[in-house]
């Protein structure tokens, strides 16, 4: 391993101490077409560093605001409890209520587009208020 290799590789390293999932494909050397890749990355337990093993720090899940009421219904639907949203600043548990293209949290009926509440609050659970986005 050179400088510049240990410079590339160190990013992952220290993901992979802090208990980050870390994925890798492998490189096969095919007659007449140099390095091919996999297409598939699958998470590992173990680093090597070889010039057969790419490796990357596992991409977090991208989410959006929703589009509508009826997006906002489905999605609520999988999280428990139901209905409950959680504040990103004070942690407060608060009731949403679905009004055609709005949304109200709380017990004020203030009513928002979807955008605030992506940017203000969590489901219960704590994943996003929002639609994961499929890469």
């Amino acid at each position: 391993m050179n400088r510049n290799q240990a410079k590339e590789f160190y990013p992952i390293l220290q993901a992979f101490a802090e208990g980050k999932v870390i994925e890798c494909r492998t490189r096969t050397w095919e007659l007449n077409k140099g390095w091919q890749y996999s297409t598939t990355w699958k998470k590992t337990e173990e680093l090597k560093f070889q010039d057969t093993y790419e490796y990357r720090i596992k991409p977090e899940p991208k989410y959006r605001p929703f589009k509508d009421v009826e997006e906002c219904w489905a999605e609520m639907q999988k999280h428990q409890p139901f209905g409950w949203v959680r504040s990103k600043k004070s942690q407060a548990l608060l009731y949403v209520k679905a009004i055609g293209v709005l949304i109200a949290i709380g017990i004020e009926d203030t009513p928002y587009t979807y955008k605030h509440p992506f940017d203000t609050y969590t489901f219960a659970d704590g994943t996003p208020f929002g639609i994961k986005v499929e890469e």
